[in-house]
């Protein structure tokens, strides 16, 4: 099927929120986008047998191509119940051996995804963990360093495709320096093009291989314009399409996002224009199709988007499927904590722990795979594993979990201030106290308690960082090996 086949349809990319809407409103949904025609979804929770069914429904029903993909940074888990979680990039970047933990993230997101019917993984990260205060990159990034992220992201690139399906290298071109959240308007980075030549490195690196590249909605000056790079031909065409020479499909992050502006139908019809290739979950499908149809009136524009819809066609990756891996990702994940085990001396599991989870995300929702109370899977654990775990204030050792993460719609990338004293106080108020941090490893330092950082909030953290410290408790009172600490 060409283009001129398929209509302006088949650029869009509806959304469906397992997460947040009822079964019948999902499907719903799906059936309205599939009469218009769109090329594909993106897809957020559900549980993996739901999901396989659903996405199953609806490639028989639209008996064409279909872009199905989701935000699987830190593995099929991160959205699908039932699947595996993984680390986020930022603790693959702190593994022993970090090519390969890249590598293998990459394989495994992608079989599992493949097991559901799930085509396209919109990640990795290639932004850079460039500045504290970004309020929505810090662990999603393999790092600061322009070279290792490059190749740590191609590692994952590699292996993603590798095992069949298309991945989509994120968010052009470099979403790290922001101190402001997209997702709630529009930030802007006033950094010399010569400093964000480093940013452009990592996409460099992969512009070659990987399948599919987001434009993130962020404004660069130096770049050559003061709107989001995701219209700013300057960006895309130029730069991307230019100077990268990167041939695959690119598309917009989601047009929900406020850094899209309030009219995001519009604001398609100009990506469009400025090079992008698929237009990611709009508020209003129908409304955006509208718009790109009227705008094909003018023949520049017609000939654009007749470019764009045979490259989203000869792009699509094929309805493959997988069978899931044998993995172990408690193992893999505990290699990732960092920690002092000399930190752990005179901790004992006979003595009762109180353990109590403390979020800096109150108003956004958990993980895919999360289940009970924050804390619950660490202390959980542990009590397994034959510790005294108590509900009392007055135990004589205290573990605080504390959730920090970043998330669209927060807008802070420090905890605030009020958590960090509460963490301090319960770290205080017994004769041993640590924190299990579920963020960034830099807040260890802002905290100025003991602590190990577990990196994110998907459950495998937390079950890793329970096992770590099991270990590491031994370890420390010498009564077994290994547990040297990282």
């Amino acid at each position: 099927m060409t283009g001129s086949d398929a209509g302006p349809a088949r650029v869009v990319i509806e959304a469906l929120r397992l997460d947040r809407w009822s079964r019948d409103d999902v499907e719903r949904r799906a059936d309205r986008a599939l009469a218009l025609g769109v090329g594909g979804f993106i897809l957020f929770g559900g549980d993996a047998e739901r999901v396989g069914r659903l996405i199953e429904r609806i490639r028989d029903d639209a008996a064409r191509p279909l872009w199905i993909g989701a935000d699987l940074e830190r593995g099929a888990g991160q959205q699908i119940r039932g699947l595996i979680e993984l680390p986020p990039p930022a603790a693959l970047a702190a593994h022993p051996d970090p090519g390969d933990a890249a590598a293998a993230a990459g394989r495994v997101t992608a079989r599992e995804a493949l097991s559901v019917g799930i085509n396209w993984v919109i990640a990795p990260v290639l932004d850079l963990d460039a500045e504290p205060d970004n309020p929505i990159i810090a662990t999603r990034s393999f790092g600061a360093d322009p070279r290792r992220v490059g190749e740590l992201g191609v590692r994952w690139v590699d292996a993603c495709q590798s095992a069949g399906a298309a991945a989509c290298a994120k968010h052009f071109p470099g979403h790290g320096r922001t101190t402001e959240d997209s997702h709630i308007g529009l930030p802007s980075i006033d950094a010399p093009a010569e400093l964000l030549e480093e940013d452009l490195a990592p996409f460099a690196a992969a512009a070659d291989r990987v399948a599919s590249v987001m434009v993130a909605h962020v404004a660069y000056p130096a770049l050559g314009g003061e709107r989001a790079a995701t219209v700013e031909p300057n960006i895309v065409s130029g730069l991307l399409r230019g100077r990268l020479g990167f041939e695959g499909v690119v598309t917009t992050d989601a047009m929900i996002m406020g850094g899209a502006g309030p009219d995001d139908a519009s604001a398609a019809v100009e990506a469009v224009a400025a090079g992008c290739d698929l237009i990611c979950y709009p508020a209003d499908a129908g409304a955006t199709v509208a718009a790109l149809a009227r705008a094909a009136d003018d023949a520049l524009f017609a000939a654009r988007l007749e470019e764009a819809l045979t490259r989203s066609v000869r792009g699509c990756p094929p309805p493959a499927r997988a069978s899931r891996p044998e993995f172990e990702p408690v193992a893999f994940a505990r290699n990732t904590i960092v920690g002092d085990v000399k930190g752990l001396r005179g901790w004992t599991p006979r003595t009762p722990t109180r353990v109590v989870g403390v979020s800096d995300d109150p108003d956004v929702g958990p993980s895919a795979g999360r289940a009970g109370a924050l804390g619950m899977i660490v202390a959980g654990e542990l009590r397994a594993a034959g510790w005294r775990i108590t509900d009392d204030a007055d135990s004589g050792q205290c573990i605080v979990v504390l959730a920090a993460t970043p998330r669209g719609w927060k807008g802070r990338g420090a905890p605030a201030a009020e958590v960090i004293e509460q963490t301090r106080v319960l770290i205080r108020s017994a004769r041993r106290g640590l924190v299990v941090l579920l963020g960034h490893r830099r807040w260890l330092d802002a905290l100025g308690v003991p602590g190990i950082c577990a990196w994110s909030t998907e459950t495998v953290m937390e079950r890793a960082a329970a096992d770590w410290l099991r270990s590491a408790v031994g370890a420390a009172a010498g009564t077994r090996p290994g547990g040297t600490g990282r």
